[in-house]
């Protein structure tokens, strides 16, 4: 599985080399543990190739507020998840799952 992820913010955090954890995402948990090893892509517009993403490594759940609920992913930053076009069809809001 992979997800595609509308960013604008650029609200990354560097954990350590190349791994990255992403913002905060309104995704069920369920749905983060089936991502885990998949791709994620962020996109500045659902249009636009995307500008970064990497390999899914896990996830973690906001305990706090703002957001509190929402899903962290952390990720392994790739080369060649830049660039990649996703389908217009399909996006539900600012995030796309295929």
């Amino acid at each position: 599985m992979q997800i595609h992820l509308i960013e604008n913010e650029n609200n990354f955090t560097k954990l350590r080399d190349k791994v990255w954890e992403s913002g905060c995402w309104v995704i069920g948990e369920e749905e983060a543990k089936r991502l885990i090893g998949g791709n994620i892509f962020f996109h500045r517009k659902k249009t636009e190739p995307s500008f970064y993403g990497g390999s899914i490594r896990g996830y973690r759940v906001k305990e706090e507020e703002p957001l509190k609920g929402s899903i962290i992913f952390e990720f392994e930053y790739r080369e060649d998840c830049r660039g990649v076009k996703a389908d217009r069809l399909g996006w539900s809001l600012e995030k796309k799952i295929v």
